[in-house]
């Protein structure tokens, strides 16, 4: 099987000291081992009527010791995988606007609607359409990222480049250049 009859005593050893036992009496006296000592003189007990020698025992010994860790080994490789999977299947799946939910009327025209959208998608969609975007993050339980509201629209002398890039949990959008040919700017708050 790959693991040595030294390893197994090993381990042994070691769960042991953390049971506070050094033997295997000591260790079969412990109250919640009474089921674990019945399993131990079944594997020790001779199948066919013989006695087993001091050899054969300590081999014997040896298997059920290897067959229990294997056992316990691959328990917790089933809990772990058990986790792995809630915790994929409980993650929640993060869902946007994939475009402008119509638009809003301004002294500037008519400027998408990018409320629902994801931020990095609401920026170049008020882009397109001429609109420079800046992004006020805002502590909110919606989903990061998710543009919350249209804020004020505004002429762009009075924009603020500082406020052209945004960063949540799980992406960004990056900053645009405030000397473009913009009708005006968008101010658009963000869950972070």
């Amino acid at each position: 099987m790959g693991v040595g009859a030294s390893t197994v005593g090993s381990y042994r050893q070691r769960a042991y000291q953390k049971l506070g036992v050094s033997t295997k009496a000591e260790f079969l006296r412990i109250p919640s081992c009474a089921q674990w000592q019945k399993a131990l003189v079944q594997e020790d007990a001779p199948h066919d009527g013989t006695s087993k020698t001091a050899s054969e025992t300590r081999q014997s010994s040896r298997q059920f010791y290897l067959r229990l860790f294997l056992k316990c080994l691959l328990a917790s490789a089933a809990i772990v995988s058990v986790v792995i999977v809630a915790s994929l299947i409980s993650r929640p799946q993060y869902t946007y606007l994939d475009s402008p939910n119509g638009s809003i009327t301004s002294d500037f025209g008519d400027v998408p609607d990018v409320t629902g959208m994801r931020a990095d998608s609401a920026a170049s969609a008020l882009a397109s359409a001429g609109y420079f975007p800046e992004f006020l993050p805002r502590t909110s339980s919606e989903v990061p990222g998710t543009v919350l509201r249209v804020g004020k629209i505004g002429e762009m002398k009075d924009a603020d480049e500082s406020r052209s890039a945004i960063a949540w949990d799980g992406g960004s959008a990056s900053g645009y250049n405030v000397h473009g040919d913009w009708k005006a700017y968008v101010l658009i708050d963000v869950a972070v």
